[in-house]
This record gives structure tokens, sequence and C-alpha cells, in this order.
């Protein structure tokens, strides 16, 4: 999984930044009938089967499942100040609105 970062996104994350915490680019499985994916970004640690991507002196991790609903091999994380972050693949935007938050928080 190629993850790129936007200046946009990379200057708002230095801002909230937590040293030495690592950045999780999550996507579960919501809904009843009709099933969506809602994404989220949370300050989190890798577990052993995380994809771990680092940008900069920034750590992302992915897990399997959110790749695979994802469905592709590039993601881009965008920020625009009236929309939150944003996670953008070549074929589409998956979600924007986001907030990178604790993960219970």
């Amino acid at each position: 999984m190629q993850v790129t970062l936007t200046q946009e996104a990379a200057e708002k994350i230095q801002s909230v930044l937590q040293p030495g915490k690592t950045i999780r680019i999550s996507g579960e499985l919501v809904g009843g009938c009709g099933m969506n994916v809602e994404y989220a970004l949370w300050w989190d640690e890798a577990s052993p089967a995380d994809h771990v991507v680092e940008i900069d002196a920034l750590t992302f991790v992915i897990d399997p499942q959110t790749i695979e609903h994802m469905d592709t091999d590039r993601l881009t994380i965008d920020f625009r100040a009236q929309q939150g972050f944003r996670l953008v693949t070549p074929a589409q935007i998956l979600a924007y609105g986001i907030h990178l938050k604790e993960r219970w928080g």
C-alpha cells in the first residue's frame, strides 16, 4: 500500500502531533442491510498484522481488512479546512470530514 500525504495534511498533523504516536487508518463495516465502510484516523499502536508506512517523521498503520475495503494500492491523505481530513484513492474520495483523534475519545 502506497500512502501519500499532502502538504496540507502534513501541516495539520504536525499541529496536533503526539510525539512517538502512530496514526491508524481504519475502515470498519457499519450498518445493517446496506453495509458501508466508515473510515477514521486515530492515534494508536501498531499490531503485528498491520502494514506500516513511514512518511517523513510520521508513522501510519493500516490493518489488512481496511486495505481490502479500500480496494486499491494507493491512498492519499489530504486536509481541507472546510472538510477536515480526506482519504482519496485514484478512483474516488473514500471519506472526508475525518478528525484525527484518540480512538475512544
